[in-house]
């Protein structure tokens, strides 16, 4: 009986094999034509997108706070072959991005370089899918399109057929003949914006021994760079709580943390030239005694404007005024009741021209306003100068310094996890023919692409613009010049600083393999950090 199973069953067992191994040749057969056609590998291999994304870079952690960062190794690695293995300055920038906080020989940070994130890009299958705006995309450059650099990946911010324009770090569009003063800002969704913010401080990261800290600083630690009213005591504290009924305030000091484009990736480049930034998230976790009594307001002070946010009565309030005057120019009024003794998530963004506040991730206020063209924003972000003065070094006329000025009345409080944070920043630049190819014409001179206000920046159809997010460490659209002749001779394209949709390959979808991590200390990294994995915004 047994046996005569055994042989029923047999051709069914060998054909169930021969179905399976049918299945897989099929299945990668159509893995194969999918990864050609719809889906692909990349590795990043340099840090204009970080933090977004990393290219070769060493993750630093701070003794002090435990704050970790990633950096650009390409530095430390040029020193390590060159055999310059003096010490390396560790900075920890919860505290201070001037002074070290611990010294470590250049060779062992060399050995902990990563190799850059490895992403998978959508391509995309023109005409049933098409760039967008804010998308990170993967590209062939046009410059160089059978160079080393053959593919670059960068964040589309210039579309087919519109006027492109930077000022003040933010991007402006109008219609293909519009004059300057037609142009309006571009606002981010707000899911690429939470992805694209960057930390300028946490009150997470407190030193957990202050006396070792000033040993090493050698001065006393001035603290969080906020200016606390009499009777505070946030010095090395995570909750800052105010136990009185009367008034306090918070002053951001821009002399401890500048509220400027610093990008902790380029620690080591320290040549690069900072701008200050007005585009900022204020947040905090907000639990009050008794809400019916609180009152507090977050003035922020910039481009000759004071964006208020005020909340008081059961109701929230935003407006923007005049600094000096306090001419209201806009204004906008939702409810807003806490709850007593229930702590609150509360966010305050002040971004491409938009005032919001969110409250436990749901936005409950919203206010848009306008300068007028970006002309008119270039002259208030620099205040008391003239257009020729800005644009004749525009890398030296950097715009005025935001002020933050935070205040709290009515009730006793307890502020947890304070951040700040700022967003994307876009600089202004001039053209140099180091970073253009001889072999593709005379270089071209003057302020950077999309950056002249006089001279204004045509996109034409069938074109795209690509701006890295490290824009202070990004060889990108703005700044890389004429086309390969090839590229002239088959796309039949001769505008300079911009990707033809025909070199554009897809988006950036995910992270699918971070940049590996090894089981000791300088040894190779195999390990993906899983951690890591993420979708691309």
């Amino acid at each position: 009986m047994n046996a005569t199973r055994a042989s029923e069953h047999a051709p069914q067992t060998t054909s169930g094999i021969i179905d399976t191994i049918q299945s897989l040749i099929v299945a990668f057969v159509f893995a194969m034509a999918f990864r050609g056609f719809i889906l692909e590998g990349f590795v990043i291999p340099t840090g204009s997108m970080a933090p977004t994304l990393m290219g070769a870079h060493v993750r630093l952690r701070s003794p002090v706070t435990g704050y970790e960062y990633a950096t650009d190794s390409a530095e430390l690695i040029m020193a390590a072959m060159s055999k310059m293995q003096g010490p390396r300055p560790i900075f920890d920038p919860m505290i201070t991005r001037q002074l070290p906080v611990q010294m470590m020989p250049n060779e062992e940070l060399a050995t902990e370089s990563r190799m850059g994130d490895r992403v998978l890009v959508l391509k995309y299958l023109f005409p049933f899918t098409a760039p967008k705006r804010w998308d990170v995309v993967v590209f062939k450059n046009p410059t160089d399109p059978v160079g080393d650099a053959v593919y670059y990946i960068k964040r589309l911010v210039g579309m087919p057929d519109e006027t492109l324009l930077i000022s003040d770090g933010d991007i402006f569009t109008g219609p293909i003949s519009a004059s300057a003063d037609e142009m309006r800002v571009q606002r981010k969704p707000e899911y690429i914006q939470r992805a694209v913010w960057q930390p300028v401080y946490d009150s997470d990261f407190q030193p957990t021994d202050i006396p070792r800290l000033e040993s090493v600083l050698r001065r006393s630690w001035a603290g969080a760079p906020w200016t606390a009213s009499e009777g505070w005591k946030i010095r090395g504290e995570r909750a800052w709580t105010w136990d009185k009924k009367t008034s306090a305030s918070l002053t951001w000091s821009n002399d401890v943390l500048a509220l400027d484009d610093w990008n902790a990736y380029n620690i080591y480049r320290r040549e690069i030239a900072l701008f200050p930034t007005a585009d900022l998230s204020i947040a905090a976790a907000l639990d009050v005694s008794d809400a019916n009594d609180f009152h507090t307001t977050l003035n922020l002070t910039a481009r000759g404007m004071l964006y208020q946010f005020d909340f008081a009565n059961g109701q929230v309030v935003l407006s923007v005024q005049q600094a000096e005057s306090h001419e209201v120019i806009a204004t906008v009024t939702r409810p807003f009741i806490p709850k007593s003794n229930t702590p609150l998530w509360l966010e305050m963004w002040h971004v491409d021209q938009e005032m919001s506040v969110f409250v436990n991730g749901e936005r409950i206020a919203d206010l848009r306003y306008d300068f007028g063209g970006p002309i008119k924003r270039i002259l208030a972000s620099h205040f008391g100068r003239s257009l020729e003065q800005v644009l004749a070094n525009p890398m030296g006329q950097r715009p005025t310094p935001t002020g933050i000025h935070w205040t709290f009345d009515g009730a006793p409080f307890t502020l947890r996890r304070v951040e700040v944070k700022r967003d994307l920043y876009y600089r202004p630049d001039f053209l140099s023919a180091n970073n253009q190819f001889p072999t593709n014409g005379p270089s071209l001179a003057g302020l950077a692409f999309a950056t002249d206000p006089m001279n204004l920046s045509r996109v034409k159809p069938g074109e795209y613009v690509m701006f890295g997010d490290n824009s202070g460490a990004s060889k990108d659209s703005r700044l890389w010049g004429r086309p390969h002749p090839l590229v002239v001779r088959e796309l039949d394209i001769e505008s300079p600083f911009i990707v033809p949709s025909q070199m554009v390959i897809g988006k950036a979808w995910s992270v699918y393999f971070p940049a590996p991590l090894s089981l000791t200390p300088g040894g190779r990294s195999f390990i993906p950090d899983f951690g890591r994995v993420r979708f691309i915004r």
